[in-house]
C-alpha cells in the first residue's frame, strides 16, 4: 500500500472526512504493518478516528459479505473522485453526495433481518454519545427533547401511549410517544440511580455512571437494549421476542430471567451474574456462546473468560442500597463507591491491593462508609473539597 503520497493533515479530520477518504477506508479493510504504523499516532490525537474505524469495522463484521463491503468502498471512491474533479463552487454539494452514499449504505446494511427500517442499536449507541456535563439524570427522548431529573432516585415508566417520569409517586413529566425518536437514551451520572419500566413490563435498576439506550417500543421480532455501565434487569417473558442486552463487546440473550450486567466501558472487567432462568453470552473475546445457570457468574478480564458459582446477593445488593464485598480489592470497591456517591476518591498503591470482606450500607454517607472500611482494613482517609484520599495505615 502506497503511503508516501497519501499523507494529509488527518489530525483535523472529522468523522465524515474519514469516511470519504479512500486511503483511510482501504487501510481499515486491508490493513498492513505499514498502514497500521502510519495510523497509530492518530488513535490518540483525533477522537473522530476511532469512531470512523468502528463504523467501517461494523460494516464489515458479521453484517456484510466481503464483496458487498468492497462494492461500498468502490462507490465511495467513485464519489470522492467525482468530488475532487469538480470546481470549488461545487465542493459542498459533492461532499454531501459522498456523505449521503456512505450514510445510505451504512444504514442499509445495519437493518435487522426482520425489518428494513430499523438501525442496529449498538451502532446507534456508538455513534450517538451525548456530551453531558451535568449532575442530573438526563432522558434523551429525541434530538429536541431532553428531560432533566434532579432526584437522586428517579423512576421512568413506558406504557402504550406515553412516557411517565415520576418522583415520590407524583407525575412530573408525561411525554407522548409521538414526541420520541426510534431510540431513547438514559444517562445516569455518578451519585444518581434510576428505575425503568419498559413498555413490555421489563424492569431495570440502573446504577450510577451508566448509559442505557433502548427503543420506546420494541419491534415484533426481538427486544434489544444497549448498556454502558451496570444494570439489574427482570425480563418480562415473551417467547416470541427474545431479549438481548448489548454492550460494547458482549451480547447477552435471554427469554425471561433476572440477572445483573456490569459492563462499564472504562473498566477492564465485565461481569454477568444470573439470578434465575438462563442466558447465552457471546463476546468479542470468545467465539463460543457461554450458557449461564442460576448463581453463576461470567467474568471477562482482558482476554480471559471464566465462569464460576457465586453468591448472587453479593452482586445485586446494590439495588437495595447495600454493598457486600467478599475478598474484593480495595481499589475496586472505591471505584464503585466513587460512582455511587458521585465523589472523587484516590488511593495509594499500598492500600489499593488490600482485600476486603464485609457489608457496607450505601444509605449512609460516604464519610460513614469509609469510616466502616477503616475497621475492616488498615487505612485512613482525608477529604477536601469533596475529594477523598485513602492511604495505607500500618
Amino acid at each position: 500500500m502506497e503511503i508516501d503520497n497519501q499523507i494529509k493533515n488527518y489530525i483535523d479530520f472529522t468523522f465524515e472526512d474519514f469516511l470519504q477518504d479512500d486511503f483511510f477506508i482501504k487501510s481499515i479493510l486491508n490493513p498492513t504493518k505499514e498502514s497500521e504504523l502510519f495510523w497509530k499516532e492518530y488513535q490518540e490525537k483525533n477522537k473522530e478516528y476511532e469512531k470512523a474505524v468502528r463504523c467501517i469495522k461494523d460494516l464489515n463484521k458479521n453484517l456484510l459479505k466481503k464483496e458487498d463491503v468492497h462494492k461500498i468502498w468502490h462507490l465511495i471512491q467513485v464519489s470522492n473522485r467525482h468530488r475532487q474533479a469538480k470546481s470549488r463552487r461545487f465542493y459542498i454539494i459533492s461532499t454531501a453526495v459522498a456523505a449521503s452514499i456512505v450514510l445510505f449504505f451504512y444504514i442499509k446494511f445495519h437493518f435487522t433481518e426482520a425489518s428494513d427500517n430499523r438501525q442496529d442499536i449498538r451502532v446507534f449507541a456508538n455513534n450517538n454519545i451525548p456530551v453531558v456535563e451535568t449532575t442530573e439524570t438526563q432522558l434523551f427522548v429525541s434530538d429536541n427533547k431532553i428531560i432533566s431529573l434532579p432526584e437522586k432516585e428517579s423512576a421512568i415508566l413506558y406504557d402504550s401511549a406515553s412516557i411517565k417520569v415520576t418522583s415520590h409517586e407524583i407525575v412530573q413529566h408525561e411525554i407522548s410517544k409521538n414526541e420520541v425518536a426510534d431510540f431513547n437514551q438514559l444517562i445516569i451520572p455518578k451519585g444518581k440511580r434510576s428505575f425503568l419500566t419498559l413498555a413490555d413490563g421489563t424492569q431495570i435498576w440502573i446504577n450510577s455512571g451508566t448509559r442505557l439506550v433502548y427503543p420506546s417500543v420494541f419491534p415484533d421480532d426481538k427486544r434489544e437494549i444497549f448498556v454502558d455501565g451496570e444494570i439489574y434487569i427482570d425480563v418480562q417473558p415473551d417467547y416470541n421476542r427474545p431479549f438481548i442486552v448489548q454492550t460494547s463487546d458482549m451480547n447477552v440473550r435471554v427469554l425471561g430471567t433476572e440477572f445483573n450486567v456490569q459492563a462499564y466501558q472504562t473498566d477492564g472487567q465485565k461481569r454477568v451474574v444470573l439470578k434465575s432462568g438462563s442466558v447465552k453470552i457471546s463476546s468479542d473475546i470468545s467465539k463460543e456462546e457461554i450458557v449461564l445457570q442460576p448463581a453463576e457468574m461470567y467474568e471477562a478480564t482482558g482476554t480471559n473468560v471464566i465462569v464460576k458459582p457465586v453468591d448472587i446477593n453479593n452482586y445485586i445488593s446494590w439495588i437495595e442500597g447495600m454493598y457486600i464485598c467478599e475478598s474484593e480489592r480495595l481499589d475496586y470497591i472505591l471505584t464503585r463507591l466513587s460512582r455511587y456517591y458521585g465523589k472523587e476518591i484516590t488511593v495509594d498503591k499500598k492500600a489499593a491491593g488490600l482485600k476486603c470482606n464485609g457489608k457496607l450500607d450505601l444509605k449512609e454517607s460516604l464519610n460513614d462508609v469509609l469510616t466502616i472500611l477503616k475497621y475492616i482494613v488498615p487505612i485512613d482517609f482525608t477529604s477536601e473539597k469533596d475529594i477523598y484520599a485513602i492511604t495505607y495505615k500500618p
